[in-house]
Order: C-alpha cells, then structure tokens, then sequence
C-alpha cells in the first residue's frame, strides 16, 4: 500500500540530493511550488502525469516513489559535475574537458 508522507519523504530527498528547490522542481514540471510543498508533506495526492513528470526531472523510478521498493543507484540522478555542465555551452564544452583532464592526475 501507498503511504503518502512516505512518497513526499522520498521526492523532497531527492529534490535536495539534486539540489533543486520547491521552486525550481515546480517551474520544471509546470506546478505550483505550494503544491510540491503539499505533495512532499503528503497532503495532497498527485495525478499520474504529475508523477510521470517528477520521476522524469529527479530522474528516478514511480517504484521508487511509491513504494520505496528499488533504491535510487548513484547513477539515478545527476551530481553536482553534471548539473554545472549541463549549464555550459556547448562551444566552451571542449575547453572545459581539457580542464577536467589536467586537473585529474592531482585528484588521484
């Protein structure tokens, strides 16, 4: 069975893993950031469509969600590195690899 805070416990985890706010995750799927708060709280219930939208934009399963059942791998949801890149123009994407190659052999 479905537990509604439960559901709303796991999308505000992985909201903040990905470091999304209320806000932002709302403007992303088209909802109110009053009605994220809701769903998070478990307050309010959320149409398919909206659960096919907040699994899509935190990059997860329904499964997951709903039941808790499968649990998010690292490679579920984008890091830190991939939201700053997704924010870079392609045309500087190559400079910023040649970045990242040089910098590699310290962090080791």
């Amino acid at each position: 069975m479905m537990d509604l805070m439960q559901a709303g416990h796991r999308i505000k985890q992985l909201r903040k893993q990905q470091m999304l706010t209320q806000e932002k995750l709302a403007e992303l799927i088209n909802l109110s950031p009053h009605y994220i708060f809701e769903i998070e709280k478990g307050v309010k219930t959320m149409s398919l469509y909206t659960l096919h939208d907040i699994v899509t934009e935190l990059h997860t399963s329904a499964d997951y969600i709903l039941y808790g059942s499968s649990t998010p791998t690292e490679q579920s949801y984008p890091d830190q590195l991939e939201l700053l890149i997704e924010n870079v123009p392609y045309s500087m994407r190559e400079t910023l690899a040649e970045i990242i190659s040089n910098l590699l052999p310290y962090l080791k």
